[in-house]
């Protein structure tokens, strides 16, 4: 019995196969509709965009205004310039975000700074590892990395104002994204 198909045609299906299989299981990869609605990424860039002017912003405890910020200040200063109510303090913008599995630049990362064992600080994660806070210790804005050690064993997790929310989360379980790397 002859083939049905030449050699040459069966390749073509294999391939095309293939190439229909990749596309199909990247729909798992698909970012969250959060990240795809043009709403919320233009939030994102607008809280980022906001952030990134007060780099250099005096820390000032109790401050949210471009004359000085402390570090839940910095975060209610920038989501209101996106439109965006959060509450004034660390523990009450941890409680209130939706806790996320992976973050998304403009979203929040929490930590424990201090012997309290309680959330202590809170920075705007700004993509590619990084995020912006407002450091008491280094008085003013600044934009570092956050593969630094004393970040990582001290981050709680990640939540959001500007979606869906995903279960509550450990710190080991966090990944961070960006759309960039």
């Amino acid at each position: 019995m002859p083939p049905i198909f030449s050699p040459h045609a069966h390749q073509i299906l294999m391939a095309l196969w293939l190439l229909a299989s990749l596309l199909w299981l990247g729909g798992c990869a698909t970012p969250p509709a959060s990240s795809r609605d043009p709403h919320t990424a233009a939030a994102r860039q607008r809280i980022l965009g906001a952030a990134e002017r007060l780099v250099g912003t005096p820390y000032v405890l109790g401050g949210e205004s471009p004359d000085g910020v402390d570090c839940s200040g910095l975060v209610q200063y920038t989501y209101r310039q996106a439109g965006i109510r959060v509450p004034r303090t660390t523990v009450e913008q941890f409680r209130a975000g939706q806790s996320q599995r992976q973050v998304l630049p403009g979203d929040l990362l929490f930590f424990r700074t201090d012997a309290s064992g309680d959330i202590s600080h809170v920075g705007i994660y700004a993509g590619q590892g990084q995020m912006i806070h407002a450091s008491s210790s280094g008085g003013q804005v600044r934009k570092v990395s956050l593969n630094q050690r004393y970040w990582q064993q001290r981050m709680v997790g990640g939540a959001t104002f500007l979606g869906a929310g995903n279960p509550p989360v450990t710190r080991r379980e966090l990944a961070i994204n960006s759309p960039n790397g």
